[in-house]
This record gives C-alpha cells, structure tokens and sequence, in this order.
C-alpha cells in the first residue's frame, strides 16, 4: 500500500476547494448587493465610504486560490511568513464586511450615528451565517418595499 503524501491527500480535496470559491464568492456577492443597497439609502451626511467595502469584497475571494496553491505545496517557515499576513488580511476583510452591512442597516433604519452597540446584533446574526439571515434579511427587505413603495408615490418607475 502506498503511503499518501501532505500534496496527495490536498490535491484530493480539490472539489472542496472548488466549492468552497463558488460559496465564497456567493455568500460575497450577498454582502456585495446587501451592503451597495443599505448603503445608497444611508442618508448621504452619515455614510460610510466605500472604497475598503470594495477591496474587502474582491480581496478574499482573489486570496482563496492563492491560499490553495499555498497548501498544495510543501510547507516551508519563509511561506508562513507569506501566508500568515495574507490570511489575517482576509480575515479582517471578512470581519470588516460584517461590519459594513450590519452598520449601513442600523443607519438606515434610525437614520442617526450609531456606536457598534447600536448595530452589535445585526453584526453577530450575520456572523452567524445562516442562522443571522432569518433576522437580518426580512429587516433588509422592509427597507427595500420602502424605498420602492416612495419612488412608486413619486411618479418614478422602479425596474
């Protein structure tokens, strides 16, 4: 019987790691429409920018291939080196869109500056993804009808 090597027992996984880039780059282009769309209705004196909310959006899904590489190969300390502010880096764009949308939908909602107090709940429902998105979508949701019920009154047509 042939002994399976670290490189064999990873190219193995290589369907998991193809299905973990597809639901990466779903569960991203969730937080990518959530976090446009609370944020286009924050009003315009509270908004937060959005130009890291874009980079952390793109930057982990762009790292996940990489992190992949990184793994089928042999580990050496001078990757780790490499691999490790990379990988905390992803993580914090991560954290970060958690933030961005639970705070874009607490300000749309009280239209005031909120402390992460004000917006913790949302932040940890959707950290806790799936379970969050039975709380934070329906929120998400009445925000929208909203919007589109007051272009509705105003003559313009919402397509």
């Amino acid at each position: 019987m042939q002994s399976m090597t670290a490189q064999d027992f990873g190219k193995g996984l290589l369907p998991f790691w193809g299905l973990t880039l597809l639901l990466a780059f779903c569960f991203n282009a969730w937080f990518w429409a959530m976090g446009s769309f609370l944020n286009s209705i924050v009003q315009p004196k509270l908004r937060p920018g959005v130009g890291f909310f874009r980079f952390a959006l793109v930057y982990p899904i762009l790292y996940i291939p990489v992190f992949i590489f990184m793994v089928l190969r042999p580990l050496h300390p001078a990757m780790l080196e490499v691999t490790l502010p990379l990988h905390l880096l992803a993580m914090f764009c991560m954290f970060y869109l958690l933030n961005f949308v639970s705070k874009n939908l607490v300000l749309a909602e009280t239209h005031r500056v909120v402390r992460f107090y004000d917006y913790a709940g949302p932040f940890f429902l959707l950290w806790f993804f799936p379970i969050g998105v039975w709380a934070v979508q329906p929120r998400i949701n009445r925000l929208y009808a909203e919007r589109n019920k007051g272009e509705e009154l105003s003559g313009v047509t919402v397509s």
